[in-house]
């Protein structure tokens, strides 16, 4: 392995901001642990900035006097807003440095609280989400691209597996503490709290987040540029690493047609009550973690990660296709899809696709074109999936299931099946 010694600051960028947040040396497990779970616990207030106004969108729209047709512009500029940031959020990183563009990133998050809960007419609250949305679009690239750097290539799968986990405390809180601080104290305490949050994590993000003084991801280049490496070890395999992070797309859109219309399929087609229905999307959410945590940690230790993946396509798109969005289902089938779906499927997809792509781009900035591509598809398969309701207004529920999970799944199969195997890459 290259000698931290042997490799300066400017493995960042020469930007003297750049230098900002960069340790004198490769720092303890401990501390990147800690720098680790700081990042999760900001990530996760940007992702309640989000998901905390979903359960009190009308009251909201009825106070500003926004038109009920346009009440999902409230949830959807954060869509907007993360698909026009995605590349320019890279480029920022890349030549002002990870802490720097972090603290955009708070100050972003901030601002927008602020302009939210000062707000006096419709047009200035939709500019403070927006601007909240920007936030959010930021640590949605940042927080993948910095894991490479961060950890070692061997030890990806365990930390995108907890990583991927960064939107359910955010969707959770939501959920769980909008209804009552709303019931309570009205809409503002929802800005107040998230306020709060986002300081505090901003604090902690200002004292504790370091990175390496050399990228791990950069040590593993090093290595195999060593003529004693064999060939196989030294391709880097950025084409198919972009291949896979657009793949992305397949699940981000049928996850985003459940999320948005799973509760609204429960309470239409089998009669359920709106918390009942409500609390499905939050289970697929929770049983995710530890399925997220331990497919990553099994990926590292037999170093298949295609092989994982591909299993976890297969079953979304089967699952999605056939047994989710029955015209006469059952709510035992629902219950079961729910816990299915999290378990299986959203426990594969998003952490494989993040531990292989840093596996197959192995240089920093190839790795972060790669992975900020999958933040853009998150974007925009969020986007596709707003017409599954037409699809569904069109035809039924079961075939616009059918539609979208065959064809999201033939998308996911085809961007995996072909790439380089990574059990076949020395990491």
């Amino acid at each position: 392995m290259a000698s931290s010694n042997t490799v300066d600051k400017s493995a960042y960028g020469n930007n003297k901001l750049a230098q900002w947040g960069i340790a004198n040396d490769q720092m303890t497990k401990l501390r990147k642990w800690l720098c680790f779970w700081v990042l999760f616990a900001f990530g996760a207030t940007c992702v309640y900035q989000w998901q905390m106004m979903a359960p009190v969108i009308a009251p909201i729209a009825e106070v500003f006097g926004i038109d009920p047709a346009n009440m999902g512009f409230l949830m959807s500029v954060y869509t907007i807003a993360g698909l026009i940031l995605a590349y320019p959020c890279t480029w920022l990183m890349q030549h002002f440095g990870i802490k720097f563009s972090l603290l955009v990133t708070a100050v972003l998050a901030v601002l927008g609280n602020l302009i939210c809960l000062f707000a006096v007419d419709s047009t200035v609250f939709l500019v403070g989400r927006a601007i909240q949305g920007c936030g959010f679009g930021l640590i949605a690239v940042l927080g993948p691209n910095i894991m490479p750097r961060l950890f070692p290539l061997e030890e990806q799968g365990l930390v995108m597996g907890i990583w991927s986990q960064w939107v359910t405390p955010g969707i959770a809180m939501g959920a769980l503490s909008t209804p009552i601080l709303f019931q309570a104290f009205g809409w503002q305490s929802i800005f107040y709290l998230s306020t709060v949050l986002t300081v505090i994590t901003t604090i902690l993000l200002i004292i504790f987040v370091q990175l390496p003084l050399v990228p791990e991801n950069l040590l593993r280049e090093d290595n195999l540029e060593k003529e004693d490496k064999p060939a196989s070890a030294k391709k880097i395999y950025v084409r198919d690493a972009v291949i896979v992070g657009f793949g992305f797309v397949a699940w981000a859109t049928v996850y985003g047609c459940y999320n948005s219309f799973f509760p609204t399929y429960l309470q239409q087609t089998l009669g359920m009550d709106l918390m009942s229905s409500s609390m499905t999307t939050l289970v697929t959410a929770l049983v995710t973690i530890p399925s997220g945590i331990f497919i990553g940690w099994l990926a590292d230790k037999i170093r298949q990660r295609k092989l994982i993946l591909i299993i976890g396509y297969i079953c979304t798109g089967i699952l999605f296709a056939f047994f989710i969005w029955q015209d006469a289902g059952s709510v035992a089938l629902a219950w079961t899809c729910a816990v299915l779906l999290g378990f299986i499927c959203a426990g594969i997809v998003p952490t494989m696709t993040r531990a292989i792509i840093p596996v197959l781009a192995q240089r920093p900035k190839q790795t972060d074109w790669a992975l900020t591509g999958m933040a853009f598809v998150t974007q925009l398969g969020s986007l596709i999936a707003t017409f599954f309701a037409t699809v569904m207004v069109a035809t039924s529920w079961g075939t616009a299931g059918m539609v979208y999970g065959i064809i999201g799944g033939l998308v996911g199969l085809a961007s995996i099946v072909f790439v380089k195997n990574d059990h076949n890459i020395d990491v």
